[in-house]
């Protein structure tokens, strides 16, 4: 009986320990830019919210405003906001934070895949891994020559991955180390990057919801825009590019929306299927050289998912 105890016991306690060290990963999590947050406030569920970690590393938090939060873990803010709500409140209360959505470390996957698009992880995982995320290779994929483009720092390029060899022998541990803000471009045996979809069109900048939309055959830019759920405060209203490709290149269209509403909302552009919709930060985020990387992008591929993802890449590279 003594020894059944004894067992019991120690089973617990290693459920435990289990249990105690599981929420410590994520409790480890060091915030960043673009992360969404879910906020918690013990006893005033009217508090409760997700909100994004901002370009300038803070969240908007009522009743308090601005509150600093990129390079702290969620504990770490957690307490912060407690602090401070505890002089709102005028009584303690405990905050809890968790990640909703992980931005900071995310990696673009573009080219032959089902599903491209940015992945966000709480660790980025080895290049298979991010590959299975993105609903693995199409039929015709190359995966004998991946692209991994780098973001920034030393290895900053392009290299060229065999992912084809490391399948088939298992062994993973040449493959590259991924780091945030990496494209991962698997191209296919047709050219360097997926067909066109041709019934689709793209909104990308600052837009609430970037991405893909179907294309209508009255689509006007005011609805391409809601369609993406509208412009972001930071938006630029009087500088709206519609991007066209065509087989001589690319033609860009400006749209003063500003100056449209003014005038009374006539003269709005059509936005025709393989478009690309981009609204520009009102403080000219997207460096010049940005905007000629983004053409120069357009002109070497016809994947509109894949402008996308790489527009989204030079915006990002060219920030402060």
């Amino acid at each position: 009986m003594r020894n059944a105890l004894r067992a019991w016991a120690r089973s617990v306690l290693v459920a435990l320990a289990v249990a105690s060290a599981a929420p410590a990963a994520a409790a480890d999590y060091v915030l960043g830019i673009e992360d969404e947050v879910a906020i918690s406030v013990w006893l005033h569920p009217e508090l409760e919210r997700r909100v994004v970690i901002g370009r300038d590393g803070a969240i908007v938090f009522p009743p308090l405003g601005s509150v600093p939060a990129a390079g702290l873990t969620t504990k770490q803010l957690g307490e912060r906001l407690g602090d401070r709500l505890t002089t709102y409140l005028r009584q303690p209360t405990t905050v809890t934070v968790t990640v909703a959505q992980f931005v900071a470390r995310s990696v673009f996957v573009s080219g032959a895949v089902n599903k491209p698009g940015r992945y966000g992880f709480e660790e980025i995982p080895d290049l298979l891994s991010v590959l299975n995320a993105a609903g693995g290779a199409v039929p015709g994929a190359d995966l004998t020559r991946v692209q991994i483009i780098r973001k920034a720092g030393t290895g900053r390029g392009v290299e060229h991955v065999d992912v084809l060899s490391a399948q088939r022998s298992g062994d993973t541990s040449a493959l590259p180390t991924l780091e945030p803000g990496d494209v991962v471009n698997v191209p296919s045996y047709m050219g360097a990057f997926a067909p066109t979809p041709g019934d689709a069109f793209a909104v990308l900048g600052e837009v609430k919801t970037p991405g893909v939309y179907q294309a209508g055959s009255q689509t006007t830019l005011w609805l391409a825009l809601a369609q993406a759920g509208g412009l972001t405060p930071a938006g630029d209203l009087s500088k709206v590019r519609i991007v066209t490709v065509t087989a001589e290149g690319q033609q860009v269209t400006t749209a003063n929306l500003r100056d449209v509403l003014r005038r009374g909302g006539g003269g709005v552009p059509l936005v025709r299927p393989g478009d690309v919709v981009y609204v520009p930060n009102s403080t000219g985020s997207l460096a010049a050289k940005g905007w000629t990387g983004l053409t120069q992008a357009l002109a070497l591929t016809r994947d509109l998912v894949n402008i996308v993802i790489i527009a989204d890449y030079l915006d990002k590279r060219d920030q402060p």
